[in-house]
């Protein structure tokens, strides 16, 4: 299972997830087998500084990384449509590390 997670600048595992999906700085992408963290690598979000569609624009570099779920504080209208017709879970939750979110959303998957 591949999670990518909304993050505020780099650091992997210890990256902040970012409160707006559509602005973070970049996307933190973590491989998952079963319980276990694999590879982890991070990408600029090519959006976050176009004046207007940021959501939409980071929605669709996300769609290129083949996620299947996704992880922010907030996503707008449009990147949560673009998504769910895809089939990728989203999930809310701002302001802690990735491994803490990552770890978080095992325990109720």
């Amino acid at each position: 299972m591949k999670i990518v997670v909304a993050t505020d600048g780099e650091g992997g595992l210890d990256a902040i997830v970012a409160t707006d999906f559509g602005r973070a700085g970049t996307f933190t992408s973590v491989e998952v087998d079963g319980d276990m963290i694999g590879t982890v690598e991070t990408v600029v979000n090519e959006a976050c500084r176009v004046a207007q569609g940021a959501g939409m624009a980071a929605a669709e570099q996300i769609m290129r990384e083949d996620a299947d779920v996704v992880i922010a504080g907030h996503f707008g209208p449009h990147a949560e449509e673009i998504f769910e017709e895809e089939g990728i879970i989203l999930v809310l939750m701002p302001k802690v590390t990735v491994r803490e979110a990552v770890g978080r959303y095992l325990k109720v998957a």
